[in-house]
């Protein structure tokens, strides 16, 4: 099995195709298998390389607190150990949150930057609800707010047609090591705050992408991304919620690969 670093620097990561590298970056309690809906399709243009991010799937679980900066870090690394000069970088949920890190850190190793149904700029509200679920798993547990995530992140009728698939998402969010998800949680809650005022110094390409019903990652924040990265493109995908990657694999993949194609 393929692993980079060691100890609580650890990182699991699979590869597929060959060509210009991409990479790509689970959301908070996820992990590489999420993009299985899109590794066929972009190996057939591009090295594809998904990795789990530090706390989940195979890659270490360090104790917490966790920082921003050692998520980008962790990408820092990967890309350093496999020798990668240059790559396009795709993060969904708190991994675009990872990817503009990664943009502001080092930004001449970005070829073009995709961020996919994340967050910025959350109102007072938003942030009280993201605020009120990190408690909700510090008291109650990791698998605390799993079925509300269920039902923000999926349509009814996807789950009700796809429930194997569905499935899959619940059990590696039960099998999720319940310290390294709060710690990582927390950095979720917070990090777009932290990021917002630096997002125009990022300067390479930039594609925004999110649903139109995803109540997390909403239009309106992919808008404002939009408007704080110079060189940025935003897609609407009508009636899709959070896990358009997922759910709308063949649509979100279109979208991606038209992007890309024109950046390397």
């Amino acid at each position: 099995m393929p692993f980079a670093g060691e100890g609580n620097k650890l990182t699991y990561y699979e590869e597929a195709g060959s060509g210009f590298p991409l990479v790509l970056i689970h959301g908070v309690g996820l992990d590489h298998t999420m993009w299985g809906r899109q590794v066929d399709e972009l190996s057939r243009h591009y090295r594809v390389i998904r990795y789990d991010m530090l706390g989940h799937g195979r890659s270490a679980k360090p104790a917490g607190p966790y920082s921003l900066a050692q998520f980008a870090d962790q990408l820092q690394m990967l890309i350093d150990r496999l020798d990668i000069a240059k790559a396009h970088v795709l993060g969904f949920s708190m991994g675009g949150l990872v990817a503009e890190a990664f943009a502001l850190k080092e930004p001449n190793k970005l070829s073009a930057l995709v961020i996919a149904n994340s967050v910025a700029k959350r109102t007072p509200e938003q942030r009280k609800g993201v605020h009120s679920r990190v408690e909700a798993v510090r008291v109650k547990g990791h698998t605390a707010t799993i079925d509300a995530a269920l039902e923000r992140w999926f349509t009814p009728a996807f789950c009700k047609d796809h429930a194997d698939v569905v499935e899959a998402v619940r059990r590696r969010l039960e099998e999720n090591d319940p310290a390294a998800y709060l710690a990582a949680y927390t950095v979720f809650a917070n990090a777009d705050e932290e990021l917002f005022d630096e997002l125009p110094q990022i300067p390479c390409p930039t594609l925004i992408v999110t649903g139109e019903k995803d109540s997390g990652s909403t239009p309106d924040m992919a808008r404002l991304l939009g408007g704080q990265i110079k060189d940025s493109r935003v897609e609407i995908l009508t009636g899709a919620k959070h896990m358009m990657p997922v759910e709308r694999a063949a649509e979100f993949n279109r979208i991606l690969l038209s992007f890309l194609k024109k950046h390397g």
